[in-house]
């Protein structure tokens, strides 16, 4: 049995890695060609219009793909309570997209600056109707990861032969968002195909009540995230509200390699998630200690890495264009180990022994920090601003992360013994 468990996480861990595999490369790829293509003034319009786009995916998202995943690795076996959540999950998630562009609507209309790249907004929305489509929650609650690893790896490769045939110049970027839009769109639909298929789901009678249900089992952590995200996928926009998009694309252009950086550490984490929550329940929580370990090396072994290399990094893969990236590059290098120290943290930690509030209440600080530290740094240093503001709110979430999981009597998960 328990190599049978320690088989299925390798399994699970590398189709993540496959998926890490194509969000790592295909942007080491595409992001060259298209900063040199859009220029720092286009590319920087994309990203200021995907960071608020990012914003809407997060609310659809909501906390279902901590909450749900929690709820199905513990109910797999009773395939008839694994459909009802399934359905009351997308019923949810479908009825955020509707609010979602509503809102997006609204706000077009009325802020000048999301005017401007309203055309980019709606193409972007894809991204919005696929992330709801697709079930990640359900593939990872049954430990069945390799059917989104080809899927998410077959969605890159056709945006990545989309981009390299269409887009040719800088008023192209609207093709390029709409390529990020329906790659999402159709990957999204192909996952719920593949879902219902792997998992013999059938179509029931969906409940305002299950509905509701959902919505407050995952509200915790839909604060949690939505708040986290501040700081992680949101800067661009909150950048380009105060300055311009040659500046935005100065950053993103940097943070989009760090964050490709910090996903190597992910599949680690969200392929031993389901282990451990289940190993909480025969209390023997202490054994993530290994994986914390793991997660902490890699993270600060990446860290080190993409520091030292900053200047040619930029110089190879972005061009003399982008010089001023070089430093915010460095400084942004400081978040792969931060928030892969934090993450590990919350799935092994906190997720697992419920302690939601506390996470909430950590993340909600250290989102404050980041928007008390972004606008006044970013209208003095611009993208430097920026990119320190992000460091400052992801040291003290690391910090106080890890001090509250030392206070527990019953499990502290620390690199010591």
């Amino acid at each position: 049995m328990r190599t049978g468990m320690r088989s299925m996480v390798a399994r699970n861990a590398a189709s993540l890695y496959l998926i890490q595999f194509a969000n790592y490369i295909v942007p080491l790829i595409m992001v060259p060609y298209l900063v040199r293509v859009l220029g720092p003034a286009g590319y920087g319009a994309v990203a200021f219009a995907q960071g608020f786009i990012n914003y809407l995916m997060l609310f659809v998202e909501y906390g279902f793909d901590w909450s749900a995943t929690r709820k199905i690795s513990v109910i797999r076996e009773d395939r008839a309570a694994v459909n009802r959540i399934a359905l009351h999950v997308w019923a949810a998630k479908g009825l955020l997209s509707l609010v979602g562009l509503v809102v997006l609507g609204a706000l077009t209309v009325a802020v000048s600056k999301l005017r401007e790249v309203a055309v980019l907004l709606f193409a972007l929305y894809g991204l919005v109707v696929g992330n709801a489509l697709f079930p990640t929650w359900l593939f990872q609650g049954m430990e069945r990861m390799v059917a989104i690893s080809l899927i998410n790896l077959a969605m890159k490769l056709g945006i990545l032969a989309g981009v390299f045939l269409l887009v040719k110049r800088p008023e192209d970027a609207v093709l390029y968002a709409g390529l990020l839009g329906g790659g999402s769109l159709l990957a999204g639909l192909a996952g719920a195909l593949v879902a219902f298929r792997m998992f013999g789901l059938q179509l029931m009678g969906i409940s305002a009540r299950g509905i509701g249900e959902a919505l407050r089992e995952g509200w915790v952590l839909f604060l949690a995230r939505s708040t986290l995200s501040i700081s992680t996928v949101g800067n661009a926009f909150i950048l380009g509200m105060v300055t311009s998009p040659t500046v935005v694309g100065y950053y993103s252009a940097a943070e989009k390699l760090v964050l490709a950086v910090y996903g190597m550490t992910g599949p680690i984490v969200r392929a031993t998630y389901p282990k451990v929550c289940r190993l909480l329940v025969e209390n023997k929580l202490y054994q993530a200690k290994k994986y914390f370990r793991l997660v902490v090396l890699l993270g600060l072994v990446l860290t080190l890495t993409v520091f030292i290399t900053a200047a040619e990094v930029v110089s190879i893969l972005f061009g003399n264009q982008y010089i001023e990236s070089i430093l915010v590059l460095k400084v942004l290098s400081f978040c792969v180990l931060l928030y892969s120290i934090s993450n590990a943290l919350a799935f092994y930690y906190f997720f697992p022994s419920r302690n939601d509030s506390i996470y909430q209440k950590i993340i909600v600080i250290s989102a404050l920090i980041n928007i008390v530290f972004a606008i006044p740094l970013s209208l003095k240093l611009q993208e430097v601003g920026m990119a320190t503001a992000v460091v400052l709110s992801a040291l003290f979430m690391t910090v106080a992360l890890y001090f509250s999981s030392r206070k527990t009597e019953n499990y502290q998960l620390t690199v010591s013994n």
